[in-house]
């Protein structure tokens, strides 16, 4: 977690931006490319959790076995058949339920639910999660390039409408913006002033 976040308590969650994922989209292929040995490619992930050998069961299912420390992962490829892009999905070793993501651990893969990994932003006190929000609407609205899109100093009141959007719809997002900006000084100004007194606030 970005450091910061905790206000000086502890960090004692575990959370899933500490470990290297595989994730389930770049094993696609596997499901059509000739069995044997491969290797991916990051500077993230150790040798054993590199090397997998892709495998097919009796039943004619794909899989990938890692061998690390000794001991064979299977890794089974799922294709969710219900919807037309055929998404798939990677098994968990341990609990065999179907990820979109696996975290490598020290001598494993497994999911989130299995290491007892936290996202970061649920450890956010309610202001970070309004800002994440704020900023969140804002690049929708107008984009990622906007000067000071993530400046929260900065309010929206009077930025301009995005040209090809009609005013009703313009002011409706706008104000919902307005709103949580409105919440999140709210909550924001009380611990600024502990932090840096009330003069801060006076003189900004």
């Amino acid at each position: 977690m970005p450091k910061g976040h905790h206000y000086g308590r502890s960090q004692v969650r575990p959370y899933t931006s500490e470990y290297p994922k595989i994730k389930a989209i770049i094993f696609k292929d596997m499901l059509t490319r000739p069995l044997g040995l491969f290797t991916l490619h990051s500077n993230q992930l150790s040798e054993e959790h590199s090397k997998f050998e892709s495998k097919e069961t009796k039943q004619g299912k794909r899989y990938l076995q890692f061998d690390i420390n000794d001991t064979p992962h299977r890794i089974l490829l799922e294709l969710d058949n219900r919807s037309a892009s055929n998404k798939l999905y990677i098994t968990c070793p341990y609990c065999n339920k179907p990820r979109q993501h696996l975290y490598a651990i020290k001598y494993a893969y497994a999911c989130r639910g299995c290491i007892g990994l936290h996202y970061a932003c649920q450890s956010e006190r309610p202001q970070e999660r309004l800002m994440r929000r704020i900023r969140k609407l804002r690049k929708e609205l107008w984009g990622y390039d906007w000067p000071d899109v993530n400046n929260m100093f900065e309010q929206v009141t009077y930025w301009p409408k995005p040209k090809w959007m009609r005013w009703k719809t313009f002011e409706l997002k706008r104000n919902k913006i307005t709103e949580l900006e409105r919440r999140y000084w709210g909550l924001a100004i009380p611990q600024l002033k502990t932090m840096f007194g009330a003069q801060f606030m006076e003189n900004n």
